[in-house]
């Protein structure tokens, strides 16, 4: 017999506990019941079902964006269950910790399926204090799943941000978080940011986005369709390489860019053609490689974080100025071991659910000095 799981004061407990009781008691969409719970609470309802569907009417009015479910299929019991220990996680108000729990709510097999991966949060954290934000920026997701980089990049500073993905549910989980955070929910879209006709905001100051890596994809228009370095186009091209195109084309002059890739973007010889148009079209001042725990349990894949700054005009490659430095880094500790599971730092029991990313035992702080020293002096945020 499974053992019946323990609730603690954390995130993920309070998830695998909610999966467990509405599976055990209905069988019911877990992900629906707590986004419904959690958006009437946000329209000011708090109670039993008749309160949550008051506040569930309430949401329909003010962001009809969000598209809550206002079946709550499940007994009373269930309902108040689930309500008890939303408020055991403490959500309200938390824009973090409520991406968390949906992190956990998407389902991981359909994610994976798409090439599409959470990142996980303290390389978020990483990416988003590099890139140096400063008030009133302009910051767009491309492809902004549950908006992780669009939450941290609020906290970092008082920046507007935009967001477009073309799964549903996890725009839907964007939308919230951006309601918790004081944010605009219309600001997140959804839709395929790889075509231009589906709009968006206009040239930003800043593009952060870890792109899906799966899947070969055909669109019109894309010069790095034809860059895989033997000279002849391709009629399909893996998707990855489209967004970095086309996150290129969405900054304005000088605007900043981090995008997470797979390693063999700026590796392997067969994409040297995407690294030419890259380089060609945006100065590259950092790649830094993560280790291929970093993503398990969904895949290990091995990726690394690209920093570029879009130039004025393009140029070409013999024309590149020599003086031009690259700052290069390698993180060898991931906070996860071979299993995906995490790995605290001394002093924090690896089996505590209470424990937060703030507490995985990786050296990506080690390197963010030293990097953001390198790209203040290069003229990063110029």
């Amino acid at each position: 017999m499974a053992k019946r799981h323990r609730v603690q004061a954390s995130q993920r407990s309070v998830v695998a506990r909610i999966e467990e009781i509405v599976l055990a008691s209905s069988g019911a969409d877990a992900f629906e019941l707590v986004f419904s719970v959690i958006a009437a609470r946000l329209s000011g309802s708090r109670g039993g079902r008749d309160a949550i569907a008051r506040g569930l009417r309430d949401a329909a009015k003010k962001w009809p964006g969000l598209d809550a479910s206002t079946s709550l299929d499940v007994p009373d019991t269930t309902l108040a269950e689930v309500c008890a220990l939303l408020d055991r996680a403490s959500l309200e108000g938390d824009a973090e910790a409520l991406d968390a729990v949906f992190e956990q709510l998407v389902t991981r097999v359909g994610k994976g399926d798409k090439g599409q991966f959470f990142t996980p949060r303290h390389v978020v954290d990483w990416i988003v204090r590099l890139l140096l934000l400063s008030r009133g920026e302009r910051v767009v997701d491309p492809a902004c799943g549950s908006g992780a980089f669009l939450v941290h990049a609020r906290a970092n500073a008082k920046v507007e941000t935009w967001g477009m993905d073309v799964d549903g549910r996890a725009v839907r989980v964007a939308r919230l978080v951006s309601i918790v955070s004081g944010e605009d929910p219309a600001r997140i879209v959804r839709g395929d940011s790889l075509r231009r006709d589906e709009g968006g905001p206009p040239q930003v100051d800043v593009v952060v986005t870890n792109p899906p890596f799966a899947g070969d994809v055909a669109y019109p228009g894309y010069a790095v369709a034809g860059g895989r370095g033997n000279g002849k186009r391709a009629k399909r091209v893996e998707r990855d390489a489209l967004f970095v195109e086309r996150c290129v084309e969405m900054l304005r002059p000088g605007g900043r860019l981090a995008i997470v890739l797979p390693h063999n973007k700026v590796a392997a010889r067969s994409w040297s053609g995407l690294r030419t148009w890259l380089v060609e079209n945006a100065r590259v001042l950092a790649v830094a490689s993560l280790p291929r725990e970093t993503f398990l349990p969904h895949t290990s894949q091995k990726a690394v974080v690209v920093f570029a700054k879009k130039r004025m005009k393009p140029t070409t490659f013999a024309r590149l100025e020599k003086s031009e430095r690259t700052f290069f880094a390698a993180s060898e500790r991931a906070g996860k071991d071979s299993a995906g599971e995490p790995i605290f730092r001394p002093g924090n029991d690896v089996r505590d659910e209470g424990a937060s990313w703030r507490e995985l035992d990786h050296d990506l702080d080690a390197i963010a000095l030293p990097l953001a020293n390198f790209l203040r002096v290069e003229g990063f945020t110029s």
